[in-house]
């Protein structure tokens, strides 16, 4: 089946019983991904990731990197590793002969971590030290590609009727919620609010609200708040900062606001998250 539904239930399992880190990355204004969902996998999850992303300048490095990726794509499925140092297995998406974007099965170190760690230390002015704890996360076993394609071409190909499927049904509310969501993706971290994008994209609250509510499932609050949780989830794991720290870098302005919120949306104290 390719609903979206469908394709979500896939991922979550693929993660789950398969231990599979698994990013969606659309390519240019698609809608299948960007406007549902399937956006929540637009973000590498793993805590290695997480940090690198939070140094100044790396989000939008890692950006302008997936270009060559793109381009590598196109000629079909390959692996390797990124920038800083996570191997990963690439697959392109596809809309009969049109590219429409990849999926990466990342999470995994590679065999030259230390030169990739000792790079990306120097050119960014942040401590080894802590670059190493954080790489320290990523999984040390990569699978073969043989097993990795059985579980992850089906994926390829129930992203690629969705995508047939919604070129007859797309609307014209498509591009808008594509831009609101990336500005948010990209800026999620910071101190930003609905008024916020309204005045960037000259739209009413109401407007945004609907917009997102039908598209999304969720409100903009909600949605903001789950992916600044689940970076700190994994700023949680795996480094060493203080939970104040955490709280500040994910996008909460206040450490006890943060707690209060993080034991709400899962069911213990972000303290008690560590220990576990």
């Amino acid at each position: 089946m390719y609903n979206v539904e469908n394709i979500k239930n896939y991922i979550l399992f693929l993660k789950r019983e398969c231990g599979l880190c698994i990013t969606l990355h659309p390519h240019g204004n698609e809608s299948v991904i960007t406007s549902s969902e399937l956006i929540t996998f637009n973000i590498h999850d793993n805590p290695y990731c997480v940090f690198v992303k939070s140094i100044d300048g790396m989000w939008q490095h890692c950006i302008e990197k997936q270009g060559k990726v793109n381009e590598k794509c196109k000629n079909g499925s390959f692996c390797g590793s990124c920038f800083a140092g996570v191997w990963e297995f690439v697959y392109p998406i596809k809309r009969e002969d049109e590219y429409m974007g990849f999926i990466s099965v990342s999470g995994y170190k590679s065999d030259k971590a230390e030169s990739y760690i000792s790079r990306v230390a120097r050119e960014y002015n942040i401590s080894r030290q802590k670059l190493a704890v954080a790489y320290s996360a990523l999984k040390g076993n990569i699978p073969k590609k043989e097993w990795v394609d059985t579980l992850i071409l089906p994926l390829c190909n129930m992203l690629e009727l969705a995508y047939i499927k919604n070129e007859k049904n797309a609307v014209s509310e498509t591009d808008s919620i594509t831009d609101i969501l990336q500005y948010i993706k990209r800026y999620h971290s910071q101190s930003i609010t609905l008024d916020d994008i309204c005045e960037h994209f000259e739209c009413s609250r109401s407007y945004v609200s609907h917009l997102f509510k039908r598209s999304v499932g969720k409100s903009f609050r909600e949605y903001l708040t789950g992916l600044r949780i689940e970076d700190a989830k994994s700023l949680l794991k795996y480094s060493n900062l203080s939970v104040t720290e955490i709280a500040l870098s994910v996008g909460f302005g206040d450490s006890t606001y943060f707690s209060n919120v993080f034991k709400t949306k899962v069911g213990i104290s972000p303290s008690a998250y560590r220990k576990k």
